[in-house]
């Protein structure tokens, strides 16, 4: 059973080396590619639009009209700690890995379990707890970095 957690995990981690190679060579290409990965204009270099100045707006409407205050509110800039974490790029990789071990950990557990002549150490409950917390925590920070980049966009 040694074998197969330690040639899991060495398997597991040359899957994740090659896949995440692979998933940046995909984003990379696609990004390349014409009208793929950021969308013209809305890079991070790209200009604005200047704002209308108030003093502009005010001499074109008549002076005799009263001034009304728009109903809807304007769109507020993103805060630095939202753009932060929209910037990170490694929390869904990270999670879907984190949740893979925790996965296999609770197979092998599972299989100890049933392999009579065999305990589990006392140590791998509290190590696959840790590991659960631990998966668990990534998908929550996956989560929000999917929602910071939404607001962003």
């Amino acid at each position: 059973m040694t074998y197969f957690i330690v040639m899991g995990s060495l398997a597991l981690s040359v899957l994740f080396t090659f896949g995440w190679a692979l998933w940046r060579t995909v984003r990379w290409l696609s990004g390349s590619l014409p009208g793929g990965g950021r969308q013209g204009g809305r890079g991070k270099g790209a200009a604005r639009k200047p704002a209308r100045r108030p003093a502009q707006a005010k001499a074109r409407k008549p002076a005799a009209t009263p001034v009304k205050k728009p109903s809807v509110k304007a769109r507020r800039e993103p805060s630095r700690l939202t753009q932060w974490m929209a910037e990170w790029r490694a929390t869904l990789p990270l999670a879907v890995v984190t949740t893979m071990i925790y996965l296999v950990a609770r197979l092998v557990e599972h299989g100890m379990s049933y392999r009579p002549p065999h305990t589990v150490p006392g140590g791998f409950h509290s190590l696959i707890v840790v590991l659960g917390w631990v998966a668990a925590a990534m998908l929550v920070l996956a989560l929000i970095n999917r929602l910071a980049a939404w607001r962003c966009r």
